[in-house]
């Protein structure tokens, strides 16, 4: 009886936890891909600054859960990530809006290819 009670809080405790790393995962990636979206919409209005400064609090979210969701998401995925985030903030200028845009999409395919990474072990 007492196995059975251990083995049932075990198989709580990795649901609980699957869970937990599930939503956090989404969570994650969802904000980020709101934020590119909204970073491309004040692009195409013409407002570089407000872009930049929207940029800015996405890759300080982005840094604040970045260890974290290293222990869900392997480092080399989030790596690439982080070096394609921070390469944005060149292109958000006038001249550059087609290469924003594109870039944009590129990071947007990384967070689906991080997320049926992650959401494929599942």
């Amino acid at each position: 009886m007492n196995r059975l009670r251990a083995a049932a809080v075990i198989l709580a405790t990795l649901l609980l936890l699957t869970l937990a790393s599930q939503r956090l995962v989404s969570d994650s990636l969802d904000s980020l891909e709101t934020g590119l979206t909204q970073v491309e919409r004040l692009c195409a209005d013409g407002a570089y600054q407000t872009a930049k400064e929207r940029l800015y609090n996405i890759t300080q979210a982005y840094q604040k859960k970045q260890a974290v969701l290293a222990l869900f998401i392997r480092r080399d995925k989030l790596s690439e990530l982080e070096t394609s985030l921070y390469s944005l903030t060149a292109y958000v200028h006038a001249d550059y809006r087609q290469d924003l845009f594109c870039e944009t999409g590129r990071l947007k395919a990384q967070l689906n290819g991080i997320r049926r990474l992650f959401f494929g072990l599942l």
